[in-house]
């Protein structure tokens, strides 16, 4: 075995691939050069015509442990193609993202709603919880785990290149590893366990700080509402009191002529007495 066939070995592979949820799981996985093809629009999606899809980036190693996840929505048009104003570099978050959970092959990179330094790409972010019963995260392990994709690990290649005869046995005491490493082994756990709780606690510390932001909009938008409500309410009041005026200043304007109708009703009323007394003693 020569030194390329060592490195081609020893060097870490990783698969990039997109899988799509629905409401009940994992509707769609594919690898990145297919999610290229929908995002070029050389092919469509129609089962996601009209619709906003959850959707989550991949990195994987030849392990099949996922090693970076980018939770993102993508938008599909009427005919199931990828909407052209979508543009989100998946790749670059990844390498940039956050110290995130370990889902079976050590703490992975993570980005996702509330858990992103750059807040350009909030928007088009959403943040794995439960559906079907069942954690996100479980449903992706568990995906990458089937290899439906038909991932090639490093493992089938080493292989390939070590055949059998050119096997060379280990000393005896090299089995069980030298004492430093084992001394070292609980330290190495108890640091990989704390750079966990530091990455949940920034977790737990941003979508915290999300929802405070969120309720201080709330509250916002509340006060603005109940301004705008005693603006409208004054506006009614005042328009009321002027009507009010109107209406009075009509009322009194009928009660007066009323009262004048009524003195020329009186006044209409004597002198028809009068007439029908002169008309009596005439007729006498």
């Amino acid at each position: 075995m020569n030194a390329r066939d060592l490195g081609r070995i020893q060097k870490p592979l990783l698969t990039e691939a997109v899988m799509f949820f629905s409401e009940h799981g994992i509707s769609r996985e594919m690898l990145f050069p297919e999610f290229e093809a929908l995002l070029d629009g050389l092919v469509a999606a129609p089962e996601c015509a009209d619709e906003t899809i959850e959707a989550v980036f991949l990195q994987i190693n030849h392990r099949l442990h996922v090693r970076a996840a980018v939770f993102f929505t993508i938008d599909f048009d009427m005919d199931g193609c990828v909407n052209r104003l979508w543009n989100l570099p998946l790749r670059q978050l990844a390498e940039k993202a956050g110290r995130g959970p370990d889902m079976g092959g050590g703490p992975i990179r993570l980005v996702c709603l509330g858990f992103c330094n750059n807040n350009e790409y909030r928007a088009s972010l959403w943040k794995p919880q439960q559906r079907g019963g069942k954690a996100d995260l479980s449903l992706i392990k568990q995906a990458v785990t089937r290899n439906t994709l038909g991932i090639i690990g490093e493992d089938e290649e080493a292989q390939a290149v070590l055949a059998t005869d050119n096997l060379q046995m280990a000393a005896e005491e090299a089995w069980y590893g030298n004492a430093s490493a084992l001394e070292s082994a609980p330290q190495a756990v108890e640091e990989d366990l704390a750079a966990q709780m530091e990455a949940l606690r920034k977790l737990h510390a941003s979508e915290i700080a999300d929802h405070l932001r969120q309720i201080a909009e709330l509250q916002n938008r509340l006060r603005l509402q109940e301004q705008a409500h005693r603006q409208q309410l004054e506006s009614l009041r005042g328009q009321h009191a002027d009507q009010l005026t109107v209406a009075q200043g009509e009322l009194l304007d009928i009660k007066r002529e009323l009262a004048e109708q009524q003195k020329l009703n009186t006044l209409l009323r004597r002198e028809l007495s009068k007439l029908q007394s002169r008309t009596h003693m005439d007729s006498e």
